[in-house]
């Protein structure tokens, strides 16, 4: 059963795992999703599937019955998307991306950068219980 205070943590993985593999494995539709023509883009594929392959493996890893892991990933998530966050600002505000395009990048990240600090914030205010003691 997953706590109130496990939410934002589900959530973000939920978010990392379906953006992760649609990036891995349609690139071609998240670039037309950013208003890009992957006909006229095709590099774009490779940086997608690198982002799709990263976004998995972090989504995952809020998943892992594995304190210690989890623990690791959601400290690191704030800064992972943090930096995803002022990335996409860039790219929208240098034009690199369509207005659309670069005002739905900002806000997917900005939600996640959101979702993974009250995860942080859930997390000291109820710190996971141990399944089983140690003798």
């Amino acid at each position: 059963m997953t706590s109130s205070a496990d939410l934002p943590r589900v959530l973000l993985a939920g978010v990392r795992l379906t953006m992760g593999t649609a990036g891995l494995l349609a690139p071609g539709l998240v670039i037309r999703r950013l208003d890009i023509d992957p006909a006229t883009q095709p590099g774009m594929r490779y940086p997608l599937r690198m982002f799709g392959i990263r976004t998995v493996l972090i989504g995952a890893e809020l998943l892992t019955p594995d304190a210690r892991r989890r623990g690791h990933a959601e400290q690191l998530a704030p800064v992972v998307h943090g930096s995803d966050t002022v990335a996409a600002l860039l790219a929208w505000r240098r034009g690199d991306l369509p207005r659309r395009a670069g005002a739905m990048a900002t806000a997917i990240s900005a939600v996640n950068l959101v979702l993974s600090l009250v995860n942080l914030g859930a997390r000291r205010r109820h710190p996971p219980r141990r399944l089983f003691r140690s003798r």
